[in-house]
């Protein structure tokens, strides 16, 4: 038997990517023992064995080529590679297997998809933009971009009668499996793998058996998905009442599946990733990913073992220059792939050759109109709210685009651990979507939490934490409640309750109660009076209308209750009550990319609140205020301007309600905090360079220019009393809120360096 193998060992370090996700394999890897000699299980009616590879020439003089395509995430591109060798030969591929990252590759040529465009696929995709299920966030609801505002974040953990619950994987792989869906719309309709252009079988493997399971029959995208379900990365995937994961765990190479199939001769790639050679001191990562490698190569030689006379074994030298993560390197794969069938040509072209020309593949067929849209809702959402989330036109051309955004932003929802559609052809003839929305296992109930800290360095420092239990949805139509509780530098307990009226959440009414602790500065004519503690309890009540995804009216009122006494000043200053009853009204239009280190899009918000003597309450006032934020992108390049006015129109703000500044866009050159008062205005200039970008968060350095002041009485706001002020920083936006090291300087010299992580409560 004549075998290709070109890969190499690997000194003892952990190639990125490769060893990581082996990592975190472990926990399922002890499957693979008993798997690799298991009895496959379809998962699907198929065909019976040695039936699904005919002779795709009619040839039945001839034997039939079977190809088993390995796992081995991007070394997997190097299989393109093998495929072009094979279609210059002339060598026919009668039927295909694949596993994990071979699946999606044989899915795809099975599917009739050009090598052409395969490989502009695999070379122009954006791979982290593909690993990262996020929309972005000016596509998302009102309701989640206000999430930013809370400086909350959700791990993904879940709280209930069970206790804490873990989320099943990092990655559901929405984007991935709208991928494969998009690749594979031509053939949607076709339920049986044999009746695909070239026959095809994923393999996947059952959780809770080890086996290995042969997908024949149902959704091609969702069973390459199921093939590449890596635990603890991806979500594993449910077909036919089983959980399935990542197929290599069972038969990394399907040799086995594809001589089932019926090939004679079999032509099997092998891009796993070898082991390393390990010295003594090695850690107990490397430990434990090195043992559960030899699992997987273990069962990858067990099947090659089983190769026979003519068969072909092709190994890429892919070594340690492309890990398993390495989708950046998907051009070096590629060359690779290409060489090694370079090297195994005189094996190929003893291989059967097409006595005829081969089959032509069939075109793509024109975007069918949708006749209707079903839902298979496995969550506590009513089905009205679901398909108002999605919003899926009938009687539309089908449009692969429009559905991909519709169940990301249903997934984006943050409640579904899924949300996936299939294009079918009812009995009538009439196209259907239906889309599977499967809520996440974890919920409802949702742990978050917030961390803030500032420091700049010369004495202020804030350091605070908050955690909440969101519960969503609470209701059918979409409610959810929260209890938060915050320690640190402004400790405050908290409840609300959000309740929309309608499937499409235009009307809602919210309410929250609560009671804080902060720290509030006194200014008197420029100069800092007095920092007063101020401990207030309040409630909040209010009516609100949103305008699609993008904004929002709202209309409510407000009780507040407190004292604040002197924390640093002059003791004999008098304690201030705090008794305030008002009604507000504020309309809202939300379009930014980011709310930290915005690169695209507007923000703008204009506010009007009264006191209301029948709320009770000894306060009078009343204030407006105007604030605009808008960005605007070229390249990484991007410039931003805000303006920021809030003046007090009559009457004298509660303590509590004072404006606070100092800050980047908030005068830089001053301390946070330094400034209060009960007017003020800022106008800012701003620009910043994008170094990175990871799963749509941006790293960024900028500059900023700042002009304004706070004022205690509106009569002395005037447009030369302006101070200067400028920054530079550091910053990137993470999933817990801004993280920003930065230099401040204002008119006359001052300066201040500022470190802040997390977003200000």
């Amino acid at each position: 038997m004549d075998k290709v193998a070109a890969a190499g060992r690997r000194k003892g370090r952990i190639v990125q990517g490769g060893a990581a996700a082996r990592w975190l394999l472990a926990a399922c890897m002890a499957l693979a023992a008993t798997a690799a000699a298991g009895t496959p299980d379809p998962a699907a009616p198929v065909a019976a064995p040695g039936t699904s590879c005919p002779q795709r020439d009619g040839d039945t003089s001839r034997p039939r080529v079977g190809l088993a395509l390995g796992g081995g995430g991007a070394r997997g591109v190097a299989h393109l590679g093998v495929l072009r060798k094979l279609e210059e030969l002339g060598v026919p591929v009668d039927c295909i297997a694949g596993t994990s990252m071979g699946s999606l590759v044989g899915g795809l040529y099975a599917a009739g998809v050009p090598l052409e465009e395969m490989e502009q696929l695999v070379l122009e995709a954006d791979w982290k933009q593909l690993f990262d299920d996020s929309i972005p966030r000016r596509e998302r609801s009102y309701r989640r971009k206000q999430d930013d505002r809370e400086g909350l974040a959700t791990l993904g953990l879940g709280v209930g009668a069970r206790g804490v619950r873990l989320a099943p994987g990092v990655l559901q792989g929405e984007r991935i499996l709208s991928l494969f869906q998009r690749k594979t719309l031509h053939v949607a309709a076709v339920r049986d793998f044999n009746r695909l252009p070239i026959p095809f079988r994923a393999v996947a493997t059952d959780l809770n058996t080890g086996q290995p399971v042969e997908l024949g029959a149902g959704s091609l995208a969702q069973a390459m998905r199921a093939s590449m379900s890596l635990p603890g990365i991806f979500q594993p995937v449910r077909i036919d009442g089983r959980v399935l994961i990542d197929g290599g765990i069972a038969e990394q190479v399907p040799i086995d599946t594809v001589r089932r199939m019926g090939a004679d001769v079999v032509v099997a790639v092998d891009v796993g990733t070898p082991l390393m050679e390990l010295d003594s001191d090695a850690s107990v990562l490397q430990v434990v990913s090195q043992l559960t490698g030899m699992l997987t190569v273990g069962n990858t030689r067990d099947s090659t073992s089983r190769l026979r006379e003519g068969d072909v074994l092709v190994v890429p030298g892919l070594g340690e220059d492309v890990a398993t993560g390495d989708f950046a390197k998907a051009a070096e794969a590629l060359r690779i792939g290409r060489e090694a069938a370079e090297a195994a040509a005189a094996q190929l072209a003893a291989l059967p050759r097409w006595q005829a020309a081969p089959p032509a593949v069939p075109e793509a067929e024109a975007p069918a109109r949708i006749d209707y849209v079903r839902l298979e809702n496995g969550s506590r959402y009513d089905d009205q709210v679901l398909a108002a989330i999605l919003d899926i036109p009938t009687g539309q051309a089908l449009d692969a685009d429009h559905l991909e955004r519709a169940t990301l932003r249903a997934y984006n929802e943050g409640t579904f651990a899924s949300v996936t559609y299939e294009v079918e052809r009812n009995a009538d003839g009439l196209t259907g979507v239906v889309v599977r929305a499967r809520e996440k296992p974890q919920g409802p109930n949702y742990l978050q939490a917030g961390f803030r800290t500032v420091t700049d360095f010369s004495g202020t420092n804030e350091t605070s934490l908050r955690l909440a239990v969101l519960r969503s949805p609470a209701t059918a139509y979409g409610a959810e409640a929260r209890a938060l509780v915050g320690v640190g530098s402004d400790p405050e307990l908290q409840g609300e309750y959000y309740h929309p009226f309608d499937p499409q959440a235009r009307w809602y009414l919210y309410g929250r109660a609560g009671a804080r602790r902060t720290t509030v500065p006194v200014f008197e004519r420029g100069n800092r009076l007095a920092s007063y503690e101020a401990k207030v309890a309040s409630a909040l009540l209010s009516l609100g209308r949103t305008f699609g995804r993008y904004g929002a009216a709202e209309v409510g009122v407000e009780r507040s209750v407190g004292e604040a006494q002197v924390e640093v000043g002059d003791p004999a200053l008098p304690d201030v009550d705090v008794d305030a009853g008002s009604w507000y009204a504020q309309l809202a239009v939300d379009r930014l990319d980011s709310l930290y280190f915005p690169r695209e899009g507007h923000w703008s918000r204009l506010t009007y609140r009264r006191s209301a003597g029948w709320l009770g309450g000894d306060a009078r006032f009343q204030e407006a205020g105007l604030d605009v934020l808008a960005a605007m992108p070229f390249g990484r390049h991007a410039v931003q301007g805000s303006l920021a006015y809030h003046a007090t129109l009559s009457g004298e703000l509660p303590l509590h309600l004072r404006h606070r500044l100092g800050g980047r866009g908030r005068l830089a050159g001053f301390h946070y905090n330094e400034l209060a008062g009960e007017h003020y205005a800022v106008l800012m200039a701003g620009y910043s360079y994008q170094l990175a970008s990871f799963f749509r968060r941006s790293a960024v350095a900028g500059a900023t220019l700042e002009y304004g002041n706070a004022w205690e009485r509106r009569g002395d706001m005037r447009l030369g009393d302006g101070i200067w002020n400028g920054s530079l920083y550091l910053g990137f936006d993470s999933a817990m809120g801004p993280m920003l090291f930065g230099y401040g300087r204002r008119e006359g010299g001052e300066a201040v360096l500022f470190l802040e992580i997390g977003k200000p409560f």
